[in-house]
């Protein structure tokens, strides 16, 4: 097993390149990034504001507008933002900590955290496909200074795309459900303004602001596809892409406490009771740091905050919301891992874990590599699939040639798909579904892999499992 935590994987300690185009004027401010020698062909630009601090009593509110004056600023972007606050796990009962610590967050946190994050070609390319990213975390967690999350070496390979990562507030902060509020959807909210961000700025970084698509995994999956339904007729975006999640992954997490009891339970705990108004005001001068010690606490850690069934961006019927198209036209890719449930199971290959897996994901993503998976049992756990696609798998440990190669491959799966949402997969392998075709990548020869089409032979149990459930 392995506990400690790998070195951050873009440590900024080399000089910056001097160079104009590390200057980029946007709506936010004339923003300096970063060139480092282990990623020379990357512009990264780490930490830009795309709404005001949500502090004091912009706390609870939804964001708001950077100043008219803020495009007349400098900023300096070359260091990772902090993420928003969070109970910060020390491996204990954190089976992601524990076997997997590249995929925890690094640096610190704050209450001052909506920024975006992008990963450009260090040229003079223009009119590039962008991809904004949604990290996971159950609602309560994560954020864009997350090792394993770090684009740098898939753009540093590829020179064709552009990926932006955002901040969205969590827990309480992003999901308060207190009577008082009119929007209890901040995170979701949040998400929005900075795809607005996007598309106001990414022509300044190289990026085509018609040609955005959407991706994320887990609790990012699920804000994916809450995207997709919340905003059909303007979604920005021109797909989506979810790993391991969807608004059916969130049905059982949604909440439904329009009483506002958990959030009273807070104020209650800080002497802040009251009418609904008394609580808000009286919790807006608690700190941050306080109220997420107090969440991390036996007491305060069985309280749920999560995406509240509001009816204007979280919707309670999702099927029929389906059924009856109300989402966007846009493509999407849906796809889930084989052995989703292990870690989330404490790491053992238990009926549990099966259970998880099949219960609340489809698989069959089945790559196990013994960098990313080193337990016995834990296989294609949730979130394996990702350092494949970021291209960060070695910083788990070295790389075997065929995992290289399964990385580019994926890597170039999504880069088509944001190329062309609606044709790109399938000129590069990948069939549009009919119900029960899956892609697998197979090792041919020369060390190459390809993409072909399986049936479903390969997943009976996913599919079994599906067909009677969804009955």
């Amino acid at each position: 097993m392995r506990f400690s935590r790998p070195a951050n994987l873009i440590s900024l300690a080399t000089a910056a390149v001097a160079s104009s185009s590390l200057q980029v004027e946007t709506s936010s401010g004339t923003v300096n990034g970063v060139i480092n020698s282990t990623f020379p062909n990357v512009r990264q630009f780490l930490a830009i504001p795309f709404a005001q601090p949500p502090v004091g009593d912009l706390r609870w509110l939804p964001p708001q507008e950077l100043p008219e004056n803020a495009s007349s600023t400098s900023v300096n972007a070359t260091v990772l933002p902090a993420s928003c606050p969070q109970t910060v796990s020390t491996g204990e009962g954190n089976p992601f900590a524990e076997y997997a610590p590249e995929t925890e967050i690094a640096g610190g946190v704050s209450e001052d955290c909506l920024f975006v994050s992008v990963w450009a070609p260090n040229d003079d390319k223009t009119d590039l496909p962008v991809i904004i990213w949604i990290y996971g975390g159950e609602f309560t967690s994560g954020g864009i200074n997350t090792p394993a999350w770090i684009p740098s070496p898939w753009v540093e390979r590829t020179q064709e795309h552009i990926v932006v990562s955002l901040n969205y507030r969590l827990n309480i902060f992003g999901f308060p459900a207190s009577p008082a509020l009119e929007n209890q959807n901040l995170g979701i909210l949040d998400q929005r303004a900075a795809i607005e961000w996007v598309q106001k700025n990414i022509a300044k970084f190289g990026g085509d602001p018609d040609q955005i698509i959407l991706w994320g995994q887990s609790a990012g999956a699920g804000s994916v596809d809450i995207q997709n339904f919340a905003y059909p007729d303007d979604p920005i975006v021109q797909g989506f892409a979810c790993d391991s999640g969807s608004v059916f992954l969130t049905v059982d997490t949604r909440s439904t406490d329009n009483a506002g009891t958990n959030f009273s339970t807070v104020a209650d705990y800080f002497g802040c009771s009251g009418s609904s108004q008394n609580e808000l005001d009286c919790l807006r001068k608690v700190s941050s740091t306080k109220i997420t010690s107090f969440l991390g606490t036996s007491n305060g850690s069985s309280l749920t905050f999560s995406p509240f069934i509001d009816n204007k961006v979280v919707f309670e019927n999702y099927t029929e919301r389906y059924l009856g198209k109300h989402l966007s036209d846009k493509p999407a890719i849906l796809g889930s891992n084989l052995n989703e449930g292990t870690i989330l199971a404490g790491g053992q290959n238990s009926a549990m874990a099966e259970a998880i897996t099949l219960s609340s994901f489809q698989c069959p993503y089945r790559g196990n590599f013994s960098n990313i998976s080193p337990e016995s049992g834990l296989g294609a756990y949730h979130t394996a699939e990702l350092p494949m696609i970021f291209g960060t798998s070695k910083i788990y440990g070295m790389d075997t040639s065929f995992e290289k190669a399964v990385s580019q491959k994926m890597q170039d799966l999504w880069l088509a798909f944001a190329k062309d949402p609606s044709g790109g997969l399938a000129e590069a392998g990948w069939p549009k579904s009919t119900s029960d075709e899956f892609l697998l990548l197979a090792n041919s020869a020369n060390n190459t892999v390809s993409a072909v089409s399986a049936d479903s032979a390969i997943d009976n149990a996913c599919t079994s499992y599906y067909s009677s459930y969804l009955v």
